[in-house]
């Protein structure tokens, strides 16, 4: 019995390390492309070359097209606008759904379908829109764009943890002279708060990686870190090595969000707000 138990626990290990290979190998061949000689990416795979850090210097000196502080600020602008904004405004509407039904019964899977669509449908909806009101190329314009798929994920994900929380503790609230506006953020919010906090830290990947959107509505001004990275495809050639190095870079705030939030992910995704 005991050596069965031996075996399923190695064999439990075994299955882990391979999924976690496969997992991350992408992300390590990312990364020896962005330390490798560019001649040594174009002429094929190689697992032994000398390093060199010359693709990151090259990202940092302005390398064609590619602004580094620039498009790193937008970035950075953009994801911590549409997080806030998308949190700020899912968390009523969740309530409201949640407590008044509000829309009627289907109404909340009709604002999860909106998440489920694929991004292309509204694409060129919002391009016309944004040419007309002079939202193109602006940080503005991608705030907006990213909130039409981030607010109906928040709004579905905080409703669904309301509803776990027990109605009886409004009710306490309102008889010792809670206002609505008391209750939303003196009760219910602080029950809310791991799946507030993990929420936002989904918004901000979802805004963070966001590559299609900004690629179309952006032009210069306000071009993301995926933007700026593909500019290294030219009619000249595609420079791999810096693509790496690039991409790399914008990895970084997503791995340091999910590292100081992973408690948060964890508590507030699998055990709810009051379980």
């Amino acid at each position: 019995m005991k050596e069965r138990k031996n075996e399923r626990l190695i064999a439990v290990y075994v299955f882990l390390v391979v999924g976690l290979v496969i997992t991350n190998l992408p992300m390590f061949w990312l990364l020896l492309c962005s330390i490798m000689p560019e001649a040594d990416i174009i002429t094929g795979p190689k697992w032994i070359f000398s390093p060199t850090l010359k693709n990151y210097i090259d990202l940092f000196q302005r390398a064609g097209d590619f602004d580094l502080p620039k498009n790193l600020m937008n970035s950075l602008v953009v994801t911590a606008s549409t997080t806030l904004l998308s949190l700020l405004i899912s968390f009523p509407a969740a309530y409201s759904i949640a407590r008044y039904k509000t829309g009627g019964d289907n109404f909340s899977f009709w604002v999860l379908s909106i998440r489920m669509m694929p991004p292309v449908v509204f694409l060129i909806p919002i391009s016309v829109l944004f040419s007309r009101y002079m939202l193109t190329d602006t940080r503005a314009g991608l705030v907006l764009a990213y909130l039409t798929f981030n607010i109906p994920f928040a709004t579905w994900i905080m409703k669904s943890f309301i509803e776990d929380i027990p109605v009886e503790m409004e009710m306490s609230a309102y008889v010792d002279g809670y206002s609505q506006l008391d209750v939303m953020l003196k009760v219910i919010f602080p029950l809310l708060r791991p799946a507030v906090i993990a929420v936002g830290i989904i918004c901000f990947i979802f805004s963070w990686n966001e590559f299609m959107y900004a690629l179309v509505i952006t032009f210069w001004k306000s071009s993301t870190l995926t933007v700026g990275a593909a500019k290294f495809i030219t009619g000249y050639g595609i420079q791999w090595g810096r693509i790496a190095a690039a991409t790399m870079l914008g990895i970084i705030p997503t791995l340091i969000v999910g590292y100081l939030g992973q408690r948060y992910l964890v508590r507030g995704l699998t055990m709810g707000a009051v379980k």
